[in-house]
């Protein structure tokens, strides 16, 4: 969706079916106009379809109203008279239509007795191709034709009316630029610094320094020497004790390994058998 500039939807006068548009009227759609109460809808040619395919799908919504003085050039004077604005949301589709210069008017359909507050409320707003002159073509052919109103079918209301259409002026806002992420934000911040030139500092010469008369104590680099001189003598003690241990265990081994070798093989065997005269018959 594409939100566009205030542009001029109407201005107080005639309508398309014979009424008048009062200044108050316009005044009255301008404060009272509120999407929340009812928003008004865009639409092509003021007829709308039950299908959201085009064309006659809705186009947009209007967002705000307000109301500017103008000056109009009418019977070859000019003259001031108070405008109407809008500021809509259009779809993607009106923004391409009106590129392509179709549908360049507007016309309103205002309800004079909105919700029976006997106040003026916009509640739909057209896209078409018919000028202000057709429009006030329309004006005259339409005016006084009751329900023979070529325009009444397309109506919300039988009492609404229908503006002559407008020069559609659609100009769309800037959009938003997005918010920078924080890694585009410390992106940027260190390649500035790596673009930014390098500062010289001022060289300054060494001063002298005339060493003190008694050197500072050392209390902590005696401690930490002390420190280590004992861990040197633990390690040392540990290892002559780990190799002391390790002489004994393999004395042990060896021995037993000697002892091992020295014992004969454990064969089991059946004592002789003697034969009736004390004889040994067999040593199986």
């Amino acid at each position: 969706m594409a939100k566009s500039k205030f542009f001029r939807i109407a201005v107080e006068g005639s309508t398309a079916d014979g009424r008048t548009i009062e200044r108050a009227d316009l005044e009255q759609m301008a404060a009272d106009y509120n999407p929340e109460t009812y928003q008004a809808r865009i639409n092509m040619e003021h007829l709308r379809g039950f299908s959201p395919e085009p064309p006659f799908n809705a186009y947009g919504d209007v967002l705000a109203l307000e109301t500017r003085e103008v000056e109009l050039e009418i019977g070859g004077k000019p003259e001031k008279r108070l405008g109407l604005y809008a500021q809509v949301d259009a779809t993607d589709e009106l923004v391409g239509i009106n590129k392509k210069r179709q549908k360049l008017f507007t016309s309103c359909e205002i309800a004079p007795n909105f919700a029976g507050k006997g106040r003026a409320y916009l509640v739909g707003l057209a896209v078409t191709d018919s000028p202000a002159s057709l429009g006030t073509e329309m004006l005259a052919f339409a005016a006084g034709q009751g329900d023979k109103n070529p325009l009444a079918n397309r109506k919300l209301d039988p009492a609404n009316l229908f503006t002559a259409s407008t020069d559609l002026e659609l100009e769309l806002e800037p959009a938003d630029e997005p918010v920078k992420g924080l890694v585009q934000l410390a992106t940027e911040f260190f390649a500035s610094l790596k673009a930014a030139p390098a500062v010289e500092q001022p060289v300054t010469p060494p001063a002298e320094v005339t060493p003190p008369a008694t050197p500072p104590a050392n209390d902590n680099l005696d401690g930490l020497a002390a420190m280590f001189s004992k861990i040197a003598e633990t390690v040392e003690k540990s290892a002559t004790d780990t190799a002391a241990a390790v002489t004994e265990l393999t004395g042990k081994v060896d021995e037993l390994q000697a002892k091992v070798d020295a014992t004969p093989e454990n064969l089991s065997r059946r004592p002789l058998a003697a034969g009736g005269n004390g004889r040994v018959r067999t040593d199986c």
